[in-house]
C-alpha cells in the first residue's frame, strides 16, 4: 500500500461513517473568490476515480470495470452541470505514459488529503492557520499551455461497495448491539486551480453513504452536484 493511500484511509473512513448518518456531508474551504469571467477556459482534468469491492472480512479489492463506469458517469455529470456556466470546457485525458502529468494528479491527491487532515480532521499545520494557502506549483502550467487554459478542475473520488457477506456481518453485529462495521460509501474532493500560478483557489469535499452509488448515473449526479455546489464558475 502506498503512503498516499495510507494517509487517505483514516480520513475517508471517518467521513464515510459521518456520511452514513447524514447522507451527504459537504465541506468547503476557500479564500474569497469572485465568479470567473464568462470567457475563461477551464481544463477539465480526467477525474481520478477508483472504486472497490469491500469483502466480508473488510478487505478492499479495486474493480477496474466499476472504476471505468464510475469515472465516465462522474465526467458526464461534471460536463452537464458546468455546460450552462458560459465558460469553455476542455477535457484533458491523462496519458499514463506522461510521467509529469501522472505526478501532477498524484500531487493533487496528496495536497487534497493534507487539506482534509489540516482543516477537518484536527491535525492543523501551524503555518496554515487562519488562511487558505495551498498550491500544486507552477509545474501545472505545462498541462495548460497546449489548450490555453486559465483554470483547471481536478477531482479525486473513491468508493467502496460491500459484498452481501459484508452487509450480513454489519446487520448481525447491529442486532447484537455492536455497530461500527462499514458497508461502504463514497467520497470525493475537488480543486479549482489557477493555471498561471498553480494555486488552489477553491476546494470542496463531499461524502455519501452506501445508498449513493457512482456506478449509477443518479449516484454520480448526487455526488457531483454536492461537491461542485458554489464553485465560482
Amino acid at each position: 500500500m502506498s503512503s498516499i493511500a495510507a494517509r487517505l484511509i483514516p480520513v475517508l473512513a471517518a467521513m464515510t461513517l459521518l456520511a452514513a448518518c447524514t447522507s451527504t456531508a459537504v465541506m468547503e474551504t476557500t479564500n474569497e473568490v469572485a465568479p470567473l469571467e464568462g470567457d475563461a477556459v477551464i481544463l477539465l482534468v480526467e477525474p481520478d476515480v477508483e472504486l472497490s469491492f469491500l469483502k466480508a472480512a473488510g478487505v478492499s479489492e479495486v474493480r477496474a470495470d466499476w472504476t471505468e463506469t464510475g469515472k465516465a458517469n462522474v465526467l458526464a455529470e461534471i460536463e452537464t452541470l458546468l455546460a450552462t456556466r458560459g465558460h469553455k470546457l476542455v477535457e484533458h485525458e491523462i496519458d499514463p505514459e506522461n510521467e509529469r502529468e501522472v505526478q501532477i494528479v498524484k500531487l493533487h491527491e496528496i495536497v487534497g488529503a493534507t487539506i482534509l487532515s489540516h482543516r477537518f480532521m484536527g491535525q492543523p499545520l501551524p503555518s496554515k492557520r487562519g488562511k487558505f494557502d495551498w498550491s500544486l506549483g507552477p509545474g501545472v502550467r505545462d498541462m495548460a499551455e497546449a489548450q490555453g487554459a486559465d483554470y483547471a478542475l481536478f477531482l479525486h473520488a473513491r468508493g467502496e461497495y460491500a459484498s452481501s457477506g459484508r452487509q450480513a456481518v454489519a446487520i448481525g453485529l447491529a442486532v447484537l448491539g455492536a455497530g461500527g462495521v462499514s458497508t461502504g460509501g463514497q467520497g470525493a474532493y475537488a480543486s479549482l486551480v489557477d493555471m498561471r500560478t498553480g494555486d488552489i483557489i477553491w476546494f470542496n469535499v463531499a461524502f455519501t453513504g452506501p445508498g449513493t452509488d457512482m456506478r449509477e448515473q443518479d449516484g454520480a449526479e448526487h455526488l457531483v452536484s454536492a461537491i461542485l455546489k458554489d464553485i465560482p464558475l
